[in-house]
């Protein structure tokens, strides 16, 4: 799979997968991995560091965004398979380990599943592994109160909601708000585009994660860069105030 890149600011990559988006932030020779996609992905993710001349040698750290299917895709067994260090917020380790399960069950997509654009989005899913990813036995959890040491010096962002350790990432000196599912830009699943909420079956605390959006109204960036959707060029405020309008319309048709 040739995966679909763009170069959102200088040195930071959009990767588009299996419906959903990894990123590459490099600092010199290394790279900070943000999520890997469905575990089908794994060679998409491969080719994106071949695309930029990096390899998994290359790759200082994965860094979660949370820990979903989607999002988790191969990362033990790059782990495992070339010692790349995994972190993820304190909060989300757990669930990053399998000791608890924060998505939405198989029960809520059959419910759904009469709809076109769900039917279609699930077996896509399966078919890139969803139903089948490996949690990560080793994890370095990161306290969401300083800027990691990775490439990039990402900036954690504390945003439960869509899951309860949800965390975004902020490279202030590059402009850029790596929003993972925090909020999106488009969906399989969803009948409209634009910055907004993962439809509600995917939230684990919708309330929690509409609150959350504040965290990142103020944050200086020229784009945003989500975990499902093309990237948002403009500011992670701008993208609030959308993302805040599409829920009131949503919100009143449930």
């Amino acid at each position: 799979m040739d995966p679909r890149m763009d170069e959102v600011a200088s040195g930071v990559w959009q990767v588009t997968g299996t419906d959903t988006n990894w990123s590459l932030v490099t600092d010199g020779e290394q790279v900070t991995l943000v999520d890997a996609g469905y575990p089908g992905d794994l060679p998409a993710v491969l080719a994106s560091l071949a695309r930029i001349g990096r390899g998994p040698a290359d790759v200082a750290a994965i860094v979660l965004t949370h820990a979903h299917p989607d999002h988790l895709g191969g990362t033990e067994q790059l782990r495992r398979e070339h010692e790349i260090p995994v972190r993820v917020a304190q909060d989300e380790a757990a669930h990053a380990r399998g000791e608890v399960v924060e998505q939405v069950s198989e029960l809520a997509i059959l419910r759904s599943a009469w709809r076109p654009r769900v039917f279609l989005w699930a077996l896509r899913i399966v078919r890139a592994g969803g139903a089948h990813v490996e949690r990560v036995a080793d994890i370095r959890p990161f306290p969401a109160d300083r800027p990691l040491d990775v490439p990039g010096r990402l900036v954690p962002v504390a945003t439960p909601g869509h899951t309860s350790g949800h965390c975004a990432f902020h490279l202030p000196d590059r402009g850029v708000l790596l929003a993972g599912d925090a909020l999106m830009t488009a969906h399989a699943t969803a009948g409209r585009p634009g910055p907004q909420l993962l439809p509600p079956m995917f939230n684990h605390d919708e309330a929690a994660a509409l609150r959350s959006l504040e965290a990142l109204r103020n944050l200086p960036a020229d784009v945003v860069v989500p975990g499902h959707g093309p990237a948002y060029r403009g500011t992670p405020a701008s993208a609030v105030e959308l993302a805040l309008a599409a829920h009131r319309v949503t919100g009143s048709r449930r």
